[in-house]
C-alpha cells in the first residue's frame, strides 16, 4: 500500500519537468535522463547486493563462524552503499527511510493509530551504534533480527526505486537536497553514532552528487558552457577536500560551506535557470518551506517563514503585521490591562525577559516554564517547549486562557478592542473581507502570528561572513563553529541553518531532547528537574514514557542574550550549559533519566574550545529592525481609564 500511495504521488511530480525548446536538445536532455537511471538502477543492485553480503556475514557471526570485525565491514560497505542512493531513495520515498532505513535511532510513535503504538528504531543508524558499541556480542540474536528486517526493507525499496521515472525537476530538486543533507546532516557525524564514518559517507554522497551534475555537460555546454567549467572546479575542489581532511575532528566544516555547499547551491539555481527547469514554485507541487532558489545556504529566504505560520501574503499582509505588533505590545489583552505578550518577552533581550521563570499575572509566583526567545521561533512544526501546540496563530490562545498569563477569554478582548476607533480601523485594514466577524479570536491571533513571523534576523555577523558580504569572523568563531558542528556534536540536534530542532533538509519536522536537566546547580549532588515536558502536553501520542522530561530544541540564535538557559533556567552563563553538555547531560552528572537522548559520554571538550563555540554562539547576534516597540497604542475615548493602561515603554 505504501508503494502504491508513493507511486501515485511520483506520477503527480511528473507534471511539469523540463521545457527544452528544440528536438536536439530534447533528445540529449532525455539521454541524461536514461543515463541517469542506468547509473541509479546499477547503484541500487550494488546496494541490495551489499544488503545480501551484510546478512549473510551477520548470520554467520551468530552461529561463530565470522569474526565482529567481518560484519562491522559489512556494515560500513552497506552504509557506503546506501550512500550512493541516497540522493533519489531520500527524495522518493523519505518516509520509509527515516522509518526503516536510516532513521534516528530513538524509539519513536506511529502516529497514524489512535492509541500509542510505539515503534522501536530499525536501520542502519541503530545498527551502527550496536553493532560498534563495547558489547555488540550481548545480543547476537537481537541483531540479527535487525538486520533481517533491514535486508527486507531494502529489498522493497529497490524492488519499488527501481520503477521510477525521472524527471529533471526531481533531479534538480534531489540534488540540491542532498547538498544540505550532507552538510547539515553527513558531517556532523548524525548519520554514524557509532562507526564514526561520516566523512567517508559524506565523500561517497558528494561523488554521487557531482557525478549526476555532470551529465548534464553535453547540454550545458552548448547553452552556458562557463557553468560546465565552474561545475568541474567545484567537483574538484570537494573531492580535494575530503582527499586532505580524513580526520572527523579536523574536518574543516566552515570552509567546505564557503567553498562548496553555497558555491553548489547557487550554481544549481542558476544550472537550473538555464536550463529551463522548472522550480518547485512554477508547478503543481505541495508546497514546503525550504526555497529551491536560494543560493546560499544562510540566505535570509532559504526558509518560507508564511509555510510554518500558514499565513496568506496577501493585500492586507502588512496590515496584519502592525496590527499584531500593536498588540503584542498591548497590556489590553491581559485581565487586568497590566501585561502584554512583550512583558515576558523583552525585544531588548531577544524577546526573552531574563527570568528562571517568568513572573505570573498575580505579581509573586511564577509561570511553569523559561520564556524562550521568538526570534526564528516560526521555523517550527510545532510551538511551545513541550510541542503542544501546531498552530502559531493558536500560541496566543494558550497565553489568553493561561490564569498565570493573561487570564481572560477572547470574547473579553474582541469586546474590548472594538471600542478603540484605532483598534477598528487596523482590523478593517488588516482584514478586508472577513468570513466572520472582523474582530474575533481568529483575527486576533492571525495577526500576532503575523507578527510573530516577522522576527527572523539572519543577518548576524556569522551569517554575513558566510554570505560573503564583507564581514569579517573571528578565528576563534571560525574555530567555534567547526567544533559546534563537529567534534561538539551541537550540529546534530541544532540543526543549520536555524540552529534549531527543525531537520533538515526538508525542515518540516521539530525535534525534542530528554537532556536530564537539573533543578540544581550542585554538580556533585544533582537532582533531576521533576518537568515532564512533552509527555504532558494532552497530546495522545506524546504520552509516550521516552517523552518524559523532553523539551524543544529550540535556536541557539542570539543565545548571548537569552540568559538563563534551559526550560527552567537553571544556568546563568553559557559557560554553565557548555559545561553540562561535556560531562554528558544528566546521566553525565550521574542522574537516572533511562530515556536521555543526548549522548552520556564527556565530549572531552578542553577551556579552549569551549570558549572557541562560545565565540561562535555570540556571532549569531542578530536582532536587526526587530526592537523597535511601538511609539502609541490605540485610545479607548469611551473608557478613558483604560488610556492609564502601562505604555508600551515602560
Amino acid at each position: 500500500m505504501r508503494h502504491l500511495l508513493l507511486s501515485l504521488l511520483a506520477g503527480l511530480l511528473m507534471i511539469g519537468g523540463s521545457s527544452f525548446r528544440n528536438d536536439r536538445d530534447v533528445a540529449i536532455a532525455d539521454g541524461i535522463l536514461i543515463n541517469s537511471q542506468s547509473l541509479f538502477r546499477d547503484d541500487l543492485a550494488r546496494w541490495a547486493a551489499a544488503a545480501d553480503r551484510y546478512l549473510q556475514v551477520t548470520e554467520q557471526w551468530v552461529t561463530g563462524h565470522e569474526k565482529l570485525e567481518a560484519v562491522r565491514a559489512a556494515h560500513v560497505h552497506t552504509r557506503l552503499a546506501f550512500k550512493q542512493v541516497e540522493i533519489f531513495v531520500e527524495y522518493y520515498d523519505p518516509y520509509a527511510v527515516r522509518r526503516y532505513i536510516n532513521g534516528a535511532p530513538l524509539p519513536s510513535v506511529d502516529r497514524s493509530m489512535p492509541g500509542i503504538n510505539i515503534l522501536e528504531p530499525e536501520g542502519l543508524q541503530i545498527l551502527d551504534e550496536l553493532f560498534f558499541s563495547d558489547s555488540p556480542g550481548d545480543s547476537p540474536e537481537d541483531l540479527l533480527a535487525l538486520v533481517r528486517t533491514l535486508h527486507q526493507q531494502i529489498q522493497s525499496t529497490v524492488n519499488y526505486q527501481s520503477g521510477i521515472t525521472f524527471q529533471h525537476r526531481h533531479v534538480m530538486e534531489a540534488c540540491r537536497l542532498e547538498a544540505i543533507r550532507v552538510f547539515t546532516l553527513g558531517l556532523t557525524g548524525f548519520d554514524t553514532p557509532g562507526s564514526g564514518m561520516a566523512i567517508p559517507e559524506a565523500e561517497k554522497a558528494m561523488q554521487v552528487l557531482f557525478r549526476q551534475l555532470l551529465t548534464y555537460r553535453p547540454l550545458l555546454a552548448q547553452k552556458t558552457p562557463e557553468l560546465v567549467s565552474e561545475l568541474e572546479k567545484l567537483s574538484g575542489r570537494s573531492a580535494q577536500f575530503f582527499t586532505e581532511q580524513t580526520v572527523f575532528e579536523d574536518f574543516d566544516r566552515l570552509n567546505y560551506l564557503m567553498e562548496v555547499t553555497n558555491p553548489l547551491l547557487d550554481l544549481l539555481s542558476r544550472m537550473q535557470s538555464r536550463l529551463g527547469i522548472e522550480f518547485p514554485d512554477e508547478t503543481p507541487h505541495l508546497p514546503g518551506p525550504l526555497n529551491h532558489r536560494a543560493g546560499n545556504l544562510f540566505s535570509p529566504d532559504i526558509l518560507d517563514a508564511s509555510f510554518y505560520s500558514r499565513t496568506v501574503m496577501d493585500g492586507g499582509w502588512d496590515a496584519r503585521v502592525r496590527l499584531g505588533k500593536w498588540l503584542f505590545y498591548d497590556p489590553i489583552l491581559s485581565r487586568d490591562m497590566n501585561r502584554s505578550c512583550a512583558s515576558c518577552h523583552h525585544p531588548e533581550k531577544a524577546f526573552t525577559d531574563g527570568l528562571p521563570r517568568s513572573m505570573a499575572l498575580d505579581g509573586y509566583s511564577h509561570t511553569l516554564r523559561n520564556a524562550p526567545t521568538l526570534i526564528h521561533s516560526v521555523y517550527a512544526e510545532h510551538y511551545f517547549l513541550d510541542l503542544r501546540e501546531p498552530f502559531l496563530d493558536r500560541q496566543i490562545k494558550h497565553v489568553v486562557m493561561d490564569e498565570k498569563e493573561f487570564a481572560t477569554d477572547f470574547f473579553t478582548l474582541a469586546n474590548r478592542l472594538k471600542e478603540s476607533p484605532e483598534y477598528n480601523t487596523a482590523f478593517a485594514e488588516a482584514f478586508p473581507s472577513p468570513a466572520g466577524p472582523r474582530i474575533s479570536q481568529s483575527s486576533i491571533s492571525q495577526a500576532l502570528a503575523a507578527y510573530v513571523g516577522t522576527l527572523t534576523g539572519w543577518n548576524s555577523p556569522f551569517d554575513r561572513f558566510v554570505r560573503r558580504e564583507g564581514q569579517e569572523l573571528r578565528d576563534d568563531a571560525r574555530r567555534g563553529f567547526n567544533l559546534f558542528m563537529g567534534k561538539a556534536a551541537c550540529g546534530t540536534c541544532h540543526f543549520a541553518p536555524g540552529f534549531n530542532g527543525t531537520v533538515p533538509p526538508l525542515y518540516t519536522e521539530t525535534e525534542s531532547e530528554v537532556l536530564g536537566i537539573p533543578s540544581n546547580r550542585d554538580t556533585l549532588h544533582p537532582i533531576p528537574d521533576t518537568d515532564p515536558g512533552r509527555w504532558a502536553s494532552q497530546r495522545p501520542h506524546d504520552q509516550a514514557p521516552f517523552y518524559y522530561g523532553s523539551f524543544k530544541t529550540v535556536t541557539v540564535r542570539n543565545a548571548a542574550l537569552t540568559a538563563p538557559y534551559m526550560h527552567n533556567g537553571i544556568y546563568d552563563t553559557l559557560e554553565e550549559v557548555m559545561d553540562f553538555y561535556n560531562r554528558g547531560g544528566g546521566q553525565g552528572l550521574g542522574m537516572d533519566i533511562p530515556y536521555q537522548t543526548l549522548p552520556s559520554d564527556p565530549l572531552d571538550l578542553a577551556p579552549h574550545e569551549i570558549s572557541d563555540i562560545l565565540a561562535f554562539l555570540h556571532s549569531l547576534t542578530d536582532t536587526t529592525g526587530m526592537t523597535s516597540r511601538p511609539k502609541n497604542l490605540p485610545r479607548f475615548p469611551r473608557q478613558p481609564e483604560w488610556d492609564l493602561r502601562y505604555a508600551p515603554n515602560p
